[in-house]
């Protein structure tokens, strides 16, 4: 009978494991809320190269579809017909830019020039 009253003590958390037990599991979630905070911002930063790729060859697209003249914003390159570009879910085409979530895509040039597309 004291084997088995032994074998259960052993069993337990003392009352010094028990606080460093929490600790540990404190610090490993901390690192593991950084991780996840650096993964969401890159996966922003992807999404916007991602997107300003596929405007570069929309607009090229739209270069071809109307008498070799660029569009003069990225809202007009959003509207074309037949339609070259199609901006992700949540995004807000206004003008020269779109937004979504953190990032900003920023079409310059345009109308005579060749436009090109910054990410921020």
């Amino acid at each position: 009978m004291d084997a088995r009253v032994e074998r259960k003590r052993g069993q337990r958390f003392t009352l010094i494991e028990l606080p460093i037990a929490i600790v540990v599991v404190g610090i490993l979630a901390a690192i593991a809320i950084v991780g996840l905070g650096r993964l969401t911002s890159t996966g922003g930063k992807s999404a916007c190269t991602a997107s300003g790729e596929a405007a570069t060859s929309a607009s090229v697209a739209y270069y071809a579809n109307n008498g070799n003249a660029w569009q003069a914003n990225l809202a007009a390159l959003v509207a074309a017909r037949p339609p070259v570009f199609t901006p992700p879910s949540g995004a807000v085409v206004a003008g020269q830019t779109m937004k979504i979530g953190s990032w900003t895509l920023t079409e310059t040039g345009g109308g005579t020039t060749q436009p090109t597309f910054a990410c921020s």
